[in-house]
């Protein structure tokens, strides 16, 4: 399961990048081997669904804490889109700590993610906890490059309890 830790140091980068690079290499489908199945189970872990903006808003308004920072994979895709993320509870936390984010206000989450309403919107669990709203860019996005391979991302549901 990726952890709080892993966001504020540089151990999630390091997977990201890894798994990225083996998706490159891989055309079509993801084979059935050992290698495969680690990087399933590590998406898995993050259980991430799809959101609506309203269900985004619903987890936000649920939050103690806010956060706003730069998406956490943008540090491989420098040249792409700028957008933020939104963290939220005990992940906001270390993400200010550590100065990769800034406290925020449900305004100020609302209006990054309205400006990304064309990019699909994605929670993902850290710490087992539904804790980071991105405003995905699905050519650049691990879940949306799995998804290619045959992975696929769960049903949107109606209400996301966090």
């Amino acid at each position: 399961m990726a952890t709080i830790e892993e966001y504020t140091g540089d151990n999630i980068l390091i997977s990201i990048r890894k798994t990225l690079l083996y998706f490159n290499t891989e055309t079509g489908q993801l084979p059935d081997n050992e290698q495969s199945r680690h990087i399933r189970k590590k998406i898995e872990e993050f259980e991430p669904l799809l959101l609506t903006l309203d269900q985004a808003l619903v987890c936000i308004e649920n939050a103690d804490v806010i956060a706003l920072g730069e998406r956490v994979c943008r540090n491989i895709n420098p040249e792409s889109v700028y957008t933020e993320s939104v963290f939220l509870d005990d992940l906001a936390l270390a993400m200010i700590a550590s100065g990769k984010a800034q406290r925020a206000t449900f305004d100020d989450a609302m209006k990054s993610l309205d400006k990304h309403t064309c990019r699909p919107l994605i929670i993902s669990r850290v710490s087992g906890r539904y804790q980071e709203i991105c405003a995905s860019v699905p050519s650049e996005c691990v879940y949306w490059r799995a998804e290619k391979k045959r992975n696929k991302l769960p049903e949107t549901q109606s209400m996301i309890t966090p």
